[in-house]
């Protein structure tokens, strides 16, 4: 019993011992780690701060972004440089192969016309009608005004003469020699004289007989004057004067 009882109390000092020197263990062990975690932390903050430092600053190996932003910029431009150039090459061909359909157009407007005048100065004019160029001439069924005379041209499809040029004018005083009415009048417009199709008859046009024509508002209507076979050219009468008149059809309307 003895035994038993001396032993127990050395196994609690030696137990107590054996804390204590744990426990010193485990302060050394806290501390340690204490300052393996301090130094770790101070290894981290040092990495921050280094990897702060380092992306602070510009990679050696990457160049500078400037230059590239101006390269792009500059290939922009020339881009746009060159579309526009092709652009304006591209609208003046079209602009030319334009021009040149419109001609060739033009000109194949002017070929199928003259062949047209061509075959409808190939017809025959009615009976009783002569023929001079592509136009037909005869003489109004009866005398009258110059009015009454248009009536009965229009009556038959034409109209009062409308003299074009030199060679028509001769033609009519050679196959025509008398005082007929011709279809120009200024009465809508005095001293201003047009033909029945619209066209002005100029005051200067060399058929006008000299001082003509000067009958003021009185002679309003074109009369081609003969005394016997000697022409005296064109000059203003009173529309109501009675007169054969000039018929004209023309072939081509």
């Amino acid at each position: 019993m003895a035994e038993v009882i001396y032993t127990t109390p050395n196994m609690g000092r030696n137990t107590q011992g054996e804390r204590e020197e744990r426990i010193v263990e485990i302060y050394a062990t806290i501390e340690s780690l204490g300052d393996q975690h301090q130094d770790y932390v101070g290894t981290e903050e040092s990495s921050n701060t280094l990897g702060t430092v380092r992306s602070q600053q510009p990679d050696p190996v990457s160049p500078p972004q400037w230059p590239i932003r101006a390269v792009v910029v500059l290939l922009g431009l020339l881009s746009v440089a060159l579309l526009a150039g092709l652009l304006g090459f591209v609208v003046q061909h079209k602009t030319v192969c334009m021009d040149g359909d419109v001609e060739q157009l033009l000109q194949r407007l002017k070929n199928v016309t003259e062949q047209r005048d061509s075959l409808l100065c190939k017809q025959d004019c009615p009976g009783g009608w002569t023929k001079f160029g592509c136009k037909c001439y005869s003489y109004s069924s009866e005398r009258g005004s110059w009015n009454k005379s248009r009536e009965i041209c229009v009556s038959l499809g034409a109209d009062l003469v409308v003299v074009d040029s030199k060679e028509e004018m001769d033609f009519i005083n050679s196959r025509y020699a008398r005082n007929i009415w011709l279809g120009a009048t200024d009465e809508a417009s005095e001293g201003i004289w047009r033909w029945v199709d619209g066209t002005v008859l100029s005051a200067d046009n060399p058929s006008w007989g000299g001082g003509k024509p000067d009958g003021g508002k009185k002679k309003n209507c074109l009369l081609n004057e003969h005394s016997g076979t000697i022409w005296l050219g064109v000059t203003d009468e009173a529309c109501k004067a009675s007169k054969w008149g000039l018929c004209e059809y023309n072939l081509m309307k």
